[in-house]
């Protein structure tokens, strides 16, 4: 058979590789928009009134697609919870740092905390505060898993600000007799009000005093 017969052979399953990639791909950004688009909704109209099918229409995805997708709604919901944690996640370990934080002292850190914070809700003209929040208050219409791992992301933010916290304090910018781990749990509280009071009052003072208030806790003696 003359070589160039097989040349179509050859190139074939190359080809069948690509398409699979590709429509790998593709699902793979279905799936992400549905997430985002998710995610969005529930900051700004909660979870029981966040519709599947107003989800689909803000993600440009057809409708009988999203269990496709999502087994069933309690499946999105961990995988909006998901997508939002790595989210922010990302925002606490590039304002508080990681192992190799850029803002190093804890009165930068707090500024660069507050500011995108404050720059987040004002764009979205205060309808948005805090996913974690927003679906800690609905719990009664939630799944029971949804609890635990609402919970686990709220221990998850703790460990990062206690990170940044003890790493202040061997720097001698917070008080000596700090619990790193006891001032994190008590910041996160005190936010969640303060976001909720930020949204109801369309401004971002009760943000700003809630930093004021936890830098005057745990400053130096």
């Amino acid at each position: 058979m003359p070589a160039s017969s097989l040349a179509p052979d050859r190139a074939r399953p190359v080809a069948v590789r690509r398409s699979h990639a590709e429509r790998g791909d593709a699902r793979d950004g279905t799936r992400a928009r549905l997430v985002r688009a998710g995610i969005e909704a529930v900051l700004e109209r909660g979870w029981a009134a966040s519709g599947v099918d107003a989800v689909l229409r803000s993600a440009g995805v057809p409708k009988g697609s999203f269990y496709h997708y999502f087994p069933s709604k309690d499946d999105f919901g961990y995988a909006v919870l998901e997508g939002y944690q790595a989210f922010f996640l990302k925002r606490l370990e590039r304002c508080f740092g990681g192992e190799a934080p850029t803002v190093r002292h804890v009165d930068a850190q707090f500024a660069a905390f507050l500011a995108e914070s404050l720059e987040g809700m004002a764009r979205h003209g205060w309808q948005r505060g805090c996913l974690v929040g927003a679906l800690g208050q609905e719990l009664g219409g939630l799944h029971e898993g949804f609890r635990q791992r609402l919970l686990a992301s709220l221990d998850e933010w703790g460990e990062v600000l206690a990170r940044a916290l003890a790493a202040a304090q061997a720097r001698g910018e917070v008080r000596r007799g700090l619990d790193p781990a006891l001032a994190a749990r008590g910041f996160w509280t005190a936010w969640e009000g303060a976001v909720l009071r930020a949204r109801l009052a369309r401004d971002g003072a009760p943000l700003e005093a809630a930093i004021a208030d936890f830098r005057r806790l745990v400053a130096p003696d």
